[in-house]
C-alpha cells in the first residue's frame, strides 16, 4: 500500500499511465465508421461538456475564487479538455452498445481523474498519490544524537565552510516525520517533516543553520522541493546545508487557515514562534545565532514566514517569502475580519505584514522575496512587500521566475535564488 501511495503522479509513471488510458478510451469512442448521427451526437456532447467546464471554472475560480489561488492556463486547458471528453463519452452512451458503452462508463470518471492529475502536475506541489490525498508516507525520523559543545565551539566566528573537514565518504541526506509538541500553545499541528543534510549525519556533526519551512493552504508539511534544491547545494558544498523543519501552520487539516495568529483556530503564532524553535534547539545540532535561523514559506506559508520574521527578529535573522499573500485572507476582507478576528478590524489591520513592517525597524534581517512572472496577484504582493521590507531596514531582494505561475516551479526557483543569496551569510560557502 505504501509503495502505491509513493507513486509519482507529477512527472513519473503514474501520470503517464493515466494519460495513456485516457487517450485509449477517447480513441475507442471516437474511431468508428463515419456516421452522420454519431458525429452530430459526439460533437454536441463535446460542446455541451466544454460549456459546462467553462462555466464551472468561471464560477468557482473567476467569480467566487473558492480556492483563493490563481489557476494557470495549462490547468484551465486540462479542465476544459476533460469536460469536453466527458460530454462526448456521456453522449456516446445513447448511440452505442456493447463494449463501447462499457468504455463510455469507464471513460467519464477516468477523464476527470486524468484532468485532476494534470492540474496537480501543473502546480507541482503534490508529487505522489499520498501527498495528493493527504496520507503521510514518510517514516519516523531517525534523529542523530546531540553532540555536547564547548563555549568556544558555540562562539566561533569562523564560517563553518572554512573549518568543516568532511569525511572521505559522506552519507546521503535523510528525510522523516517527527512530532513537535505544543507545550506553550493550544494548537493541534500535524507531524512536521525534516530534511537532514549529509553534514548532520556524520559521526561528529557540526552545528548547522536552520530553516523553518511552511507550505501553502491547502497543503501539508513537505520537504520534497526544498530537499531537492538543498541536495544540489549540499553536493557542491561538501555536504553542508541547513537543517530543514517543515511545520504545519494550518493546524491539523488542509482546509484550516488560522491566519498565523493566536485566535479562532488555536495558538498558531505561539506554536510557530515558541514551541517550534524550542523543540529544534533541544533536538538537533543547530546553531544559536539568529543569523543562522531562516523562516521560509510558500503562499499562505509565505505570509506566515514574513510575519514571524518581522515580529520575532531575535529568533529569525532571515526570511524567504515565495509568492506570499499580501494580507490575512479567508476569502474576503469582511469574512476575514468577522471570522478570523472576531469582528475586530483594528486587529486585522495590525496583522497585515505591511502594517507590521511600517511599525518596526530592522538592522540585520535579510528578506528574500520571489514569485512567478504569471503569478498574479502574488507577484504584485511580492513587489509591495519587498519595497516595504526594504523601507523598514531589511536587506531585501526580489526574484521573478520566468514563465511560471502559482506552483512548484515558482517555489523551486525562489528557493534556489534564496539559498544562492544566503549561503555565504549562513557560513556554508565563502563565495
Amino acid at each position: 500500500m505504501t509503495s502505491l501511495l509513493d507513486l509519482d503522479i507529477s512527472t513519473g509513471p503514474g501520470l503517464w499511465i493515466a494519460d495513456i488510458l485516457a487517450l485509449a478510451a477517447l480513441a475507442a469512442l471516437v474511431v468508428r465508421r463515419p456516421a452522420r448521427r454519431w458525429m452530430l451526437v459526439a460533437g454536441l456532447g463535446a460542446l455541451v461538456g466544454l460549456i459546462v467546464g467553462l462555466a464551472v471554472v468561471f464560477v468557482v475560480q473567476d467569480l467566487l475564487d473558492v480556492f483563493n489561488s490563481p489557476i494557470s492556463v495549462v490547468s484551465r486547458l486540462w479542465i476544459y479538455a476533460a469536460s469536453a471528453a466527458c460530454g462526448l463519452a456521456a453522449a456516446s452512451l445513447w448511440v452505442t452498445r456493447g463494449w463501447r458503452r462499457a468504455v463510455g462508463v469507464f471513460a467519464v470518471p477516468w477523464f476527470l481523474v486524468t484532468a485532476a492529475l494534470g492540474v496537480n502536475a501543473g502546480f507541482g506541489l503534490e508529487p505522489t498519490i499520498g501527498d495528493l490525498i493527504g496520507i503521510e508516507t514518510q517514516p519516523a525520523l531517525a534523529v542523530p544524537p546531540l553532540v555536547p559543545r564547548t563555549s568556544s565551539d558555540a562562539d566561533s566566528t569562523i564560517p563553518l565552510a572554512d573549518r568543516w573537514m568532511p569525511p572521505s565518504e559522506l552519507p546521503g541526506s535523510r528525510t522523516g516525520r517527527i512530532v513537535i509538541p505544543a507545550i506553550s500553545s493550544d494548537f493541534a499541528a500535524r507531524d512536521a517533516v525534516e530534511w537532514l543534510p549529509p553534514a548532520a549525519l556524520v559521526d561528529d556533526p557540526p552545528d548547522l543553520p536552520v530553516v523553518v519551512m511552511m507550505m501553502g493552504q491547502p497543503g501539508s508539511p513537505s520537504v520534497d522541493i526544498i530537499g531537492d534544491v538543498l541536495d544540489e547545494f549540499a553536493a557542491h558544498h561538501s555536504g553542508l546545508a541547513p537543517i530543514v523543519v517543515s511545520v504545519d501552520q494550518l493546524g491539523g487539516a488542509d482546509t484550516n487557515n488560522p491566519l498565523c495568529i493566536d485566535g479562532y483556530q488555536g495558538d498558531a503564532r505561539t506554536y510557530l514562534s515558541t514551541d517550534v524553535p524550542a523543540f529544534i534547539r533541544s533536538t538537533f545540532n543547530v546553531q544559536d545565532a539568529r543569523e543562522a535561523w531562516t523562516v521560509a514559506g510558500f503562499s499562505n506559508g509565505g505570509i506566515c514566514a514574513l510575519t514571524l520574521g518581522a515580529l520575532y527578529p531575535e529568533t529569525f535573522g532571515n526570511i524567504i517569502d515565495v509568492s506570499g499573500e499580501l494580507q490575512p485572507d479567508l476569502g474576503s476582507v469582511e469574512k476575514t475580519i468577522d471570522t478570523g478576528f472576531d469582528g475586530d478590524s483594528a486587529a486585522y489591520k495590525r496583522a497585515k505584514p505591511t502594517s507590521i513592517l511600517a511599525t518596526h525597524r530592522f538592522t540585520d534581517t535579510w528578506a528574500i522575496f520571489a514569485s512567478g512572472a504569471f503569478d498574479e496577484p502574488y507577484l504584485g504582493a511580492s513587489r509591495i512587500l519587498e519595497k516595504d521590507a526594504s523601507a523598514a531596514g531589511m536587506t531585501t531582494s526580489l526574484a521573478i521566475s520566468p514563465g511560471t505561475s502559482h506552483g512548484g516551479a515558482t517555489l523551486e526557483y525562489g528557493l534556489r535564488h534564496a539559498f544562492e543569496t544566503l549561503y555565504p551569510r549562513l557560513g556554508l560557502s565563502t563565495e
